[in-house]
C-alpha cells in the first residue's frame, strides 16, 4: 500500500458492532499503545504522534478509528 511521505499513518477503522478496541496501524497492521508515537514495526509516525502520551493521544486515535461511525 502506498503512503504519502510526511503524513502520519492512520489507525485501522473499528466497527461499532465489534468487541475489540485495540488500535492497529494501517501501515503495518501492528497493535499500538497510547504511549507509542510511532509504529512499532516500521517506525513511521502514527496519527496522534505529536500529542502528549496518555488520554489526549488516545482520544485522537479513537476519533480516527471511529471516523466512519454514524453518530447522532
Amino acid at each position: 500500500m502506498y503512503y504519502n511521505e510526511g503524513y502520519p499513518s492512520d489507525i485501522s477503522p473499528l466497527m461499532p458492532q465489534g468487541t475489540n478496541s485495540t488500535f492497529f496501524t494501517q501501515c503495518c497492521g501492528t497493535a499500538i499503545c497510547d504511549n507509542e508515537a510511532n509504529c512499532p514495526s516500521c517506525k513511521r509516525p502514527v496519527v496522534g504522534h505529536d500529542a502528549p502520551a496518555g488520554h489526549k493521544r488516545f482520544m485522537i486515535r479513537w476519533a480516527n478509528a471511529t471516523r466512519f461511525w454514524e453518530r447522532k
